[in-house]
């Protein structure tokens, strides 16, 4: 089963639409135009990748599962004429149908640029865009932070300044940070906690990550590579190890899965 399948489901046909587009511009295509409400002539988008203009045809039948067929899709050459395009993208949430796609093999014989994505090609480059794009359709079920252990689990990871937990919620992770500081003996230090609180430790020279990077993987992981880096340079202190440990069994407890897209931002040193 695709186990993005809740994900195409509780987006309605326009969402579907815009969704399309983020999809799109995200995998370098130039956006021209946007979808529009109402009546749209065959068009849901026009969109521009190595100077081809294509126009971009939306189909979201996840509900009934039903495959996108040739009346579905009809009059695509004529569509393609009435907006100067020479190119043609299907977005669908289904899959096309062996009809669909020998119409188009034809079209492409006629050196028209036909592309298609399906539900299982999506799903395929889910894993690679921005988590805050899948976020502004739902996924999942709009939850912007999970929690990976039962509440009665759940061990809270507290700032070392005031002591109050860094995870407890949207504010307190947007509003937290991890980083390497110099105690006063030049040794390095890890610390972690709320920026207003830990803000006057920090040095330009030393790298820093916000807990809502430090939540997903592809931030982590090279998190981690630099710190190692530092460790190369500087002695540390001998509470260094306790208190990174403690920060990373604490964050797995509200760790992103792999497959929710990778955070916004490069990680910031």
């Amino acid at each position: 089963m695709n186990v993005y399948q809740d994900f195409f489901k509780q987006m309605d046909a326009e969402e579907w639409e815009f969704f399309a587009i983020d999809f799109l511009a995200f995998h370098e295509f130039n956006i021209l135009q946007l979808p529009s409400r109402g009546a749209d002539g065959g068009l849901d988008g026009l969109v521009e990748f190595n100077n081809i203009k294509y126009l971009v045809s939306c189909k979201h039948y996840i509900q009934s599962n039903k495959s996108v067929g040739t009346n579905d899709e009809n009059n695509i050459i004529d569509r393609l004429v009435q907006h100067q395009a020479k190119g043609f993208i299907g977005f669908y949430s289904t899959l096309p149908s062996t009809a669909l796609l020998t119409r188009f093999n034809s079209y492409k014989k006629q050196n028209y640029e036909i592309v298609y994505f399906d539900k299982d090609s999506i799903s395929d480059a889910l894993p690679s865009i921005p988590s805050y794009i899948l976020q502004k359709y739902g996924l999942p079920n709009n939850i912007q932070y999970v929690m990976n252990v039962h509440p009665s689990e759940y061990q809270p990871l507290k700032c070392m300044e005031c002591r109050d937990d860094i995870l407890s919620d949207e504010y307190s992770i947007r509003s937290s940070m991890a980083t390497l500081i110099l105690d006063n003996e030049d040794k390095l230090e890890f610390v972690y906690g709320h920026k207003n609180c830990i803000n006057q430790y920090t040095r330009d020279d030393l790298p820093w990550i916000e807990i809502d990077q430090a939540l997903h993987q592809d931030q982590l992981i090279p998190w981690n590579k630099t710190v190692s880096n530092y460790l190369q340079k500087y002695q540390y202190s001998k509470y260094f190890y306790q208190n990174k440990n403690e920060f990373d069994t604490g964050i797995q407890q509200r760790m992103f899965p792999s497959n929710w897209g990778k955070h916004l931002l490069s990680l910031v040193e």
